[in-house]
């Protein structure tokens, strides 16, 4: 999830919807909206034959099929069809007796390599059928772009009405940019739309209930499935949660408050802790403050270096500082190369101020040419759990979905606000919160119905408790008013998406529950596993998958490395 894709990449909470006093905003939804609802399939939809084909190495066992799929759900005989791309693992023995859904989050990630995932999981393999698919709108499925969207380079924590303009023009430009050349799919990206399309999936398969795993804006999409077609739950596993109960504004607004309690208390205080490896600063409040001086210092006089024999070409100023501390936030994985690319880039810096560019340059010749091709890695990397596929599908279905799903506030007047009141307590993204189309969205004339959990099977939601995308008080929020929900709490634990390798007390109860049905009793919690001490980084590419066998590294980026290996078989 984003704002920041919840990321900044996967990557957003008030308690409530943040009222600014005297701000004179009003709502983008206007009166005589209608509440959505499950439809009927067509026959024509329900009668089509697919066909599977090998995606990926053998090793995988993954098969992939394109469906179709109404553009509106409300008007399934205009004739307007989308392509759905959908992926499963059949168990290596016998006859599935379950069929397991998962979704990575975003929203708009793309998420065919959910099936694979799912299916390296031993105790899930056994009798589920796994299935993994590209919501519409992004990665292999029926897709939209924004490109050539005006960006946010401008900085967001200056405050004077021109730059505060500059936002605003950016951010009222996003819609125009994406309709005009997504044709026409732009308002049928909601998660209304695109839980319809999981339930025709679902009856294609064959199966009468779901059991679904769905990470970050994924339990967005999960809560959401269930208020529709609570006939054909099972056990839904959702894992570092959005505040599914209220609306995204909400989980975004949240989002600043825990990216700095991730950054202070988990990185922060482990960099201290190994200062004499690290050299970031000897208590927590150094390394922050030494932050604070390395960006203002890359405000005044950016980095510009070329790598890998000129052949490209990075800019280091403060939003890049900014990007790469908050994406590294997402998984303590990251720590390590966060902190050798933070002393790197100070010295870098350093150099530059006093010596001159030339003199920087030769400091980035001087790398091997393993480190610089790290560096550049690390430069364009995509947020966890966002795959990498060369275009902004996921990014643009993401805006979509957000702008469209729930009500915004409209204007700069509120933005603005909004942003000052977070900014001076949050500093690493608490300013960008103006940097958002969703203030300036024409949304359609339609709500979604309100996610209660009442007449559910038990949902079980997964929560580290300084996850920085997803706040914890979204999670607890959640659980308080969605009934029949228990809470897993990784206490001391900060890592976003938790089931499948994070930790291992909460592996056993979630592959209990998915395996057995059986759940806790009351909340419980498992004891984070800390931090690595400083080590060699991950290997160049464990980011993308391997062409055979399992992704490594965090849950999500093995997710994200399944799709990045099995995608593209469709086309």
């Amino acid at each position: 999830m984003k704002l920041a894709s919840l990321a900044v990449g996967l990557g957003l909470s008030a308690a409530a919807v943040l009222v600014v006093p005297g701000s004179g905003a009003t709502a983008s939804m206007t009166a005589g909206v209608i509440v959505d609802k499950a439809r009927p399939v067509a026959n024509k939809y329900l009668q089509q034959k697919l066909n599977w084909r090998r995606c990926g190495d053998e090793e995988l066992r993954t098969y992939c099929a394109k469906i179709a799929a109404p553009r509106d759900w409300a008007n399934q005989y205009a004739g307007n069809d989308i392509q759905l791309a959908v992926s499963k693992v059949t168990p290596a023995h016998g006859k599935p007796s379950r069929v397991v859904f998962g979704n990575p989050g975003g929203p708009g990630g793309a998420g065919l390599g959910m099936a694979p995932y799912l299916a390296s999981q031993a105790p899930l393999a056994k009798d589920h059928l796994a299935v993994g698919f590209d919501p519409r709108g992004t990665g292999d499925s029926t897709n939209v772009t924004c490109q050539g969207t005006p960006g946010y380079t401008m900085d967001a924590r200056d405050r004077d009405s021109w730059n505060l303009e500059l936002i605003s023009q950016a951010s009222k430009l996003a819609q125009p940019y994406c309709d005009g050349q997504s044709r026409g799919l732009l308002p049928y990206l909601t998660t209304g739309q695109t839980v319809q399309d999981i339930d025709l999936i679902r009856q294609l398969l064959g199966f009468d209930k779901i059991d679904f795993v769905g990470y970050s804006g994924g339990t967005w999409m999960g809560a959401y499935y269930q208020t529709y077609f609570p006939q054909h739950v099972g056990r839904f596993v959702l894992d570092s949660n959005t505040d599914f109960t209220k609306p995204w504004l909400d989980t975004f607004a949240a989002q600043p408050a825990a990216f700095q309690r991730r950054f202070e208390q988990d990185f922060a205080t482990w960099a201290a802790k190994y200062d004499d490896k690290l050299h970031l600063g000897m208590t927590s409040r150094q390394v922050v403050r030494n932050y604070e001086k390395l960006r203002a210092a890359l405000k005044k006089q950016p980095v510009v270096e070329e790598f890998l024999e000129a052949s490209v070409r990075i800019t280091y100023d403060q939003n890049t500082l900014d990007d790469m501390i908050s994406g590294d936030m997402y998984t303590k994985l990251d720590f390590y190369s966060l902190a050798l690319d933070l002393a790197f880039l100070r010295g870098l810096s350093e150099t530059q101020t006093k010596s001159g560019p030339q003199a920087a340059q030769r400091t980035v010749d001087a790398l091997s040419p393993a480190r610089q091709q790290e560096l550049v890695r690390r430069a364009h990397r995509s947020t966890v759990g966002m795959p990498s596929l060369g275009d902004d599908y996921e990014s643009a279905t993401f805006t979509a979905i957000t702008c469209n799903d729930t009500e915004w506030p409209q204007g700069r007047e509120y933005a603005d606000q909004l942003a000052g009141r977070i900014g001076p307590r949050n500093p690493l993204i608490g300013w960008s919160m103006n940097e958002n189309p969703c203030f300036y969205w024409d949304r359609p004339r339609l709500n979604l119905p309100e996610p209660t959990g009442a007449g559910l099977p038990t949902t079980l939601m997964v929560q580290s408790q300084n996850d920085p995308a997803t706040n914890y008080t979204l999670a607890a929020d959640a659980h308080h008013r969605y009934a029949g929900s228990r809470l897993l709490t990784i206490t001391g634990e900060g890592d976003h998406g938790v089931y499948g390798g994070v930790n291992k007390c909460a592996d056993r109860i979630i592959n209990a529950f998915l395996t057995t049905g059986r759940t806790p009793a009351t909340d419980v919690s498992c004891r984070g596993e800390g931090i690595p001490a400083p080590s060699t980084p991950e290997p160049v590419g464990t980011e993308g998958g391997e062409a055979a066998g399992a992704p490594t590294g965090s849950p999500l980026r093995r997710v994200a490395g399944f799709t990045t290996a099995i995608s593209g078989y469709l086309h």
